[in-house]
């Protein structure tokens, strides 16, 4: 009776993690046990507009602490909200994790890629067993002993105030245990050129403990890699304490588990793939976990994927002759999460400036706005209302979709139309359309402003009601460059309105006058988002014009 005691079947079938010779294991078998003396903890953050007006919110450029705890303890679970434009925080806003006196967080990672939410924010919701993207809010479930402190971190480097909500749930421990680990997460991203000699590190660490899981975001404009053809192949090589390949999976998509290459979306609890998106620009999120037999190392660990050997394609002329253009670039943004003896223990890799960040390729430069108005004329006219065709080369646009965008409307038709139509109403419109999901379109403008306060920056604006009633919206984000930086006014969601009517032009009003006497660059960014989805983006502008009411 005694060995089935410690041998029940729950203890081997479901346990969620185990931390070797600890009673702490997360699993079925430890719901019933009693912990006399065990206390319960709690902490908020961000949310300051109810019962706690204390609590600081996430503004732009701020950090909060969501939980400064004292040890001994662990952190069971970690719960946060999901943001608003993903496109913007995403990647934006980053978790650290720091544990007792260490001088490196044991966590820094943008937030979206830490929980999986793959691809800056494009990942369908999924529940693991560790990690979860729920309906608009994320949770993390890897048990995070300390023994004299744990402070979690939410850091927002964009110019966005982000309404926040997170609480971390916690409990004590009777004393500290010299073989718990403490978990480490960190982000590195990479954008290479992917060739028959291609062998990549994506991860390396020194010290003593055990690898837990990865999660992936891949993305490619590579048309050679449609499909992620190629890119899924490659041995995932796993070196420990000096032992070459003591792990080698045949194969990206066999080492997280699946087959035949990365075909469908599925999420399940080890594993999974919760964005499958092929196309002109291939995008593709992959997690998996080793909690059922974690990867162990005492000194040394190394993840690279050797792509040399795969001779069904290291011979195919196409891939060298598309190398030697300049192609066959992939961008991998990965996580790994482990445990190790040391509570800091890791140097993170410095995170791209926010521009960079946000970008679905990192080979796809930012627009340099700064650069383009310091090479516009100044428009001599302050209001522009596109009343005729020529009103439109008083403004430059960036970006917009190829082959249709922009164009100018004399006055929109009464059954809409394509490439596309706004409300009627207004007679004289500039039509744009962002060149993608990655990539906004921009409408600039240079003008002087006047040196008495008092005027404002007026935008008449219109989305589609005609090609998908109820479901067209888009993101509008206006912003003034004063010759040295970029100052955002404000982001809005346009949305077209159904049935179409003159009462669904919105006008929006920005005040200039913390540009008053100064020679400024105008821009309006469109982008692709809103909560009605990715339908129809398209933009209608009556009117760009700077005026005194």
């Amino acid at each position: 009776m005694r060995i089935r005691e410690r041998v029940h079947p729950a203890a081997v079938i479901l346990p969620l993690l185990a931390f070797a010779g600890s009673p702490f294991v997360l699993g079925s078998e430890d719901l019933p046990r009693i912990k006399p003396g065990a206390r319960t903890g709690f902490s908020n953050g961000g949310w300051s507009y109810d019962r706690y007006p204390e609590l600081k919110p996430l503004a732009a450029r701020s950090q909060i602490t969501v939980a400064d705890l004292k040890g001994p303890g662990i952190i069971r679970h970690i719960h946060t909200t999901r943001h608003f434009p993903k496109e913007i925080m995403t990647r934006g806003i980053v978790l650290e994790i720091w544990f007792d006196a260490a001088k490196e967080p044991a966590v820094l990672c943008p937030l979206g890629d830490f929980f999986g939410d793959g691809c800056n924010g494009k990942s369908k919701s999924f529940s693991s067993r560790l990690i979860e993207c729920a309906p608009w809010s994320y949770n993390c479930y890897f048990p995070m002993p300390f023994a004299e402190r744990a402070r979690v971190i939410l850091r927002n480097d964009t110019d966005k105030d982000a309404m926040n909500y997170s609480y971390v749930e916690w409990e004590s421990l009777s004393a500290w245990e010299g073989d718990l680990g403490y978990f480490h997460a960190s982000y590195r991203r990479k954008c290479f050129q992917l060739t028959k000699d291609s062998d990549e590190t994506f991860f390396e660490v020194r010290g003593s403990g055990h690898l837990l899981g990865r999660q992936y975001s891949v993305v490619t404009d590579e048309p050679l890699f449609r499909g992620f053809n190629v890119v899924m192949e490659g041995n995932n090589e796993v070196d420990i304490d000096g032992e070459e390949r003591r792990l080698d999976y045949l194969g990206t998509e066999d080492s997280f588990t699946f087959s035949w290459g990365f075909q469908e979306t599925y999420t399940g609890l080890r594993s999974g793939m919760p964005l499958v998106e092929p196309g002109d620009v291939n995008r593709l999120s992959i997690y998996r976990f080793h909690d059922h037999m974690p990867i162990r190392f005492n000194k040394s660990l190394k993840w690279h994927i050797d792509w040399r050997y795969e001779k069904g394609f290291t011979g195919n002329p196409k891939w060298t002759e598309a190398a030697g253009a300049g192609g066959c670039r992939v961008d991998y943004a990965a996580v790994h999460y482990w445990y190790q003896s040391d509570p800091g223990g890791f140097s993170h890799e410095p995170l791209e400036g926010i521009p960079e960040r946000q970008l679905s390729m990192l080979s796809r430069k930012p627009v340099d706005l700064g650069s383009m108005l310091a090479a516009l004329e100044v428009d001599p006219k302050l209001e522009n209302d596109f009343g005729a065709g020529g009103d439109v080369e008083r403004v430059r646009v960036l970006d917009a979709y190829p082959r249709t965008h922009p164009f100018w409307i004399d006055r929109p038709q009464p059954k809409g139309g394509h490439p596309g139509n706004p409300n009627p109403g207004k007679q004289g419109i500039l039509a744009v359309h962002a060149k993608d999901s990655e990539a906004p379109c921009f409408v600039l403008r240079k003008v002087a402003l006047p040196e008495e306060k008092g005027w404002v920056l007026r935008v008449t604006v219109s989305g589609d009601p005609y090609e998908a009633p109820g479901k067209s919206d888009f993101l509008l984000a206006a912003g003034i460059h004063d010759g040295k930086e970029m100052k955002w006014l404000g982001e809005e969601v346009i949305d077209a309105g159904s049935p179409p009517s003159e009462k669904n032009w919105r006008t929006l009003r920005y005040p200039l006058d913390a540009f008053a006497g100064k020679t400024v660059g105008i821009v309006l960014r469109v982008s692709y988002g809103g909560p009605n989805g990715v339908t129809n983006e398209e933009a209608f502008f009556d009117e760009i014009s700077v005026v005194r009411e």
